[in-house]
């Protein structure tokens, strides 16, 4: 199942997927995946202590790529209206955290995104 989510640099976005979070761990599945991974760069900075379940996702997420233990094949996210993903990762981030934009994308090689 297909899961979109439009411009999560909004705060009308950011609510509607601080709902989708509130019973679940992932985007989709039991796992962390692909559509984790997408998600996660979607997101231009990390969210608001507001929104509390997608707070809780992206410190989770954060782990599992300084652990590099993201698994699993998802089953496809669209996020609509805000930068497309693809040009979001092809832009190097600020020098503090290149290392952490390297790992994110070693994993997304290692997904074959």
């Amino acid at each position: 199942m297909a899961v979109t989510f439009y411009d999560l640099s909004s705060d009308a976005g950011l609510k509607k997927l601080d709902d989708y979070l509130l019973s679940r761990s992932y985007i989709t599945g039991y796992q962390a995946s692909k559509d984790d991974l997408t998600v996660h760069a979607a997101l231009s900075k990390p969210p608001s202590s507001e929104y509390v379940n997608v707070s809780r996702w992206y410190n989770h997420i954060e782990a599992l790529l300084r652990i590099s233990g993201v698994s699993g094949e998802g089953s496809g996210v669209t996020i609509e209206g805000s930068a497309p993903v693809a040009d979001a990762i092809a832009t190097p981030p600020a020098a503090d955290s290149k290392a952490s934009y390297k790992k994110l994308i070693s994993c997304f090689k290692y997904f074959n995104c």
